[in-house]
């Protein structure tokens, strides 16, 4: 497959994302995309993401995890950053660098206060 690219779904306590992987780079770098991600998430861009951000396969594994599929009401962007923390677990991801895009920024904000440990270097993209 086009720079390792693969579809897959993660099971987590409360409920299930959808992600993408690809690259070969021993640093791992997670993507947290903005709002428009609910009305579409990863499911099936692997190859498409991949391609896009190409530039990141030869120094990176890179994960985009959508949020969680089903989300209940008075779900706040700091109970998506406790479900990114839990997909990492589940990922076997002790420690990545994170770019987070529009709301996806207020979620890796909350990762970064929340759970300091697992942030490398953060990058914070149209977002406030």
């Amino acid at each position: 497959m086009l720079f390792n690219a693969e579809n897959g779904n993660i099971n987590i306590e409360n409920g299930d994302m959808d992600f993408v992987s690809f690259g070969n780079g021993e640093k791992i770098l997670i993507m947290i995309p903005g709002l428009s991600d609910g009305l579409r998430t990863v499911k099936g861009m692997a190859v498409n993401l991949a391609y896009m951000y190409r530039c990141f396969s030869d120094s990176h594994t890179v994960y985009v995890i959508s949020r969680k599929n089903k989300i209940e009401k008075g779900y706040s962007t700091r109970d998506m950053a406790a479900d990114y923390r839990a997909a990492m677990s589940k990922l076997g991801i002790s420690k990545a660098d994170i770019v987070g895009v529009s709301q996806g920024g207020m979620i890796a904000q909350y990762i970064a206060v929340d759970y300091p440990d697992v942030v490398g270097k953060l990058v914070l993209a149209v977002t406030l």
